[in-house]
């Protein structure tokens, strides 16, 4: 009763918020999950803040004070039946730790992997920043420096409106969020990064680096996939295969010196596929063709003249594979033009971003 008093007591006010695109939705209970450090409890206090503290229990699991005491059903039914509690959140919640979790008016669950409550939970996947939340976190700067700010920051939302050092986050985060061995798996994988892989090469790439057995390292992928670190894209031309993405494109460069500009950039395009929700596969090296039929292609500082030239010496696979449109995704070359009668265009990053919006 002692740890929930203090919970009770405890100030949970923020003091400043940046608004994302996703808000709670309160008819029923939620489950608000997504990858580390995406912003889950800055949005939940934030939605806190709108409520009589009297009437909030918030929970954080993380507390080092669980370290030594846990919290009993009875004791929380009967703390939040005598405090006349009409909000319970559960912060960094380990799902089933309550056999029967607590009944009130709202109930909010953060955790970082999904779990199944049934038809009276709502459910929140909360992603890292997408351009557009991030260039709506900057205080100034035109379109081309927020753009080349998003290249060098990278999508967590801390880094958005931090000043410092982004090594300095980057190793806090990899270090309050995974412990030694997870830490030399986490730059496996963003060796990786845009890469066709198997599990079992991965495996074999590390074992040859440092000390890991195979069901190791197979359990902690699957447990980075689960928390949304990693994902996995298959491929529209060889089925068997599928491409590794790191959740952050900047995060990854941190990591490992293997990711070039080309990779960071293909990542991006991909991210931000992934964050609008956009079916999508891999096309062989080429791009990642969507449900539209629409192959996007990432194309930095290619020109249009050796793109056509590229173009047209493709066209008979890309009709072949049923292709319709092109994008190609640059930093600043925009142009357009059409082979037999597919189309091809050509737009800046943050042009293109604005069409998947529209989808």
């Amino acid at each position: 009763m002692q740890l929930l008093e203090y919970f009770y007591d405890r100030n949970n006010e923020i003091i400043h918020y940046n608004q994302r695109k996703f808000n709670i939705d309160m008819e029923k209970n939620i489950l608000i999950y997504g990858s580390p450090s995406s912003g889950k409890t800055s949005m939940v206090l934030d939605y806190l803040m709108n409520y009589d503290p009297e009437q909030i229990l918030y929970i954080d699991f993380f507390d080092p004070k669980f370290q030594f005491r846990d919290i009993m059903e009875e004791d929380l039914e009967g703390f939040v039946e005598a405090n006349e509690i009409e909000i319970v959140a559960l912060d960094h919640y380990t799902h089933e730790y309550f056999e029967c979790l607590p009944q009130v008016n709202k109930l909010i669950i953060v955790s970082n992997s999904f779990y199944e409550y049934g038809e009276l939970f709502n459910y929140l996947n909360l992603p890292l920043l997408d351009y557009e939340e991030f260039f709506s976190f900057q205080k100034r700067g035109s379109e081309t420096q927020i753009f080349n700010l998003f290249l060098r920051q990278g999508t967590l939302p801390q880094l958005a409106i931090l000043s410092s050092p982004k090594e300095q986050l980057f190793l806090s985060f990899i270090k309050s969020h995974f412990n030694e061995s997870e830490q030399k798996t986490l730059a496996t994988l963003a060796h990786f990064n845009g890469v066709q892989v198997t599990t079992h090469q991965l495996y074999t790439y590390a074992k040859e680096r440092y000390k890991i057995s195979k069901d190791l390292i197979y359990k902690q992928i699957k447990m980075f996939t689960q928390r949304g670190v990693i994902s996995f894209v298959f491929d529209i031309i060889n089925p068997t295969q599928k491409r590794l993405l790191f959740f952050d494109f900047a995060l990854a460069k941190y990591l490992t010196l293997t990711q070039t500009f080309p990779k960071q950039f293909d990542t991006m395009i991909a991210l931000s596929l992934l964050k609008h929700r956009i079916e999508f596969k891999s096309f062989g090296n080429s791009g990642y063709f969507t449900e539209k039929k629409e192959l996007i292609i990432p194309s930095a500082f290619e020109t249009e003249e050796l793109f056509r030239k590229k173009a047209s010496s493709r066209v008979t696979h890309y009709k072949k594979n049923g292709v319709q449109k092109v994008y190609i995704v640059t930093i600043t070359n925009s142009y357009n033009f059409k082979i037999e009668e597919i189309e091809f265009e050509a737009l800046p990053f943050y042009e293109w971003i604005v069409i998947n919006d529209e989808h």
